[in-house]
């Protein structure tokens, strides 16, 4: 079955058109899952190197997984507070 996985971050949304097949509706959830966890790592690596000198930051990231009729069957939230150093520290 077809599934689509939509990412919602502080730019707003970010729809999934394509989708991808997959044997069930928990492997859908599960691969959307770390897809999350692999969006704020790749934040957190690039991030800090665009921060303005001030703290602290936010990461507030969310995908929801749709199924083929348009039907949320999923939702996973990750929110992370980062209290990076004023520059110069």
């Amino acid at each position: 079955m077809r599934y689509f996985t939509d990412f919602i971050d502080g730019q707003g949304l970010s729809r999934d058109d394509e989708g991808l097949d997959f044997v069930g509706e928990r492997e859908a959830c599960h691969s959307a899952a770390e897809a999350l966890v692999e969006a704020a790592h790749d934040l957190v690596r690039v991030r800090p190197r665009h921060l303005p000198a001030i703290a602290p930051a936010d990461l507030r990231l969310e995908a929801q997984v749709r199924d083929a009729t348009g039907r949320v069957v999923f939702r996973a939230r990750l929110a992370l507070d980062l209290d990076w150093p004023v520059a110069g520290d």
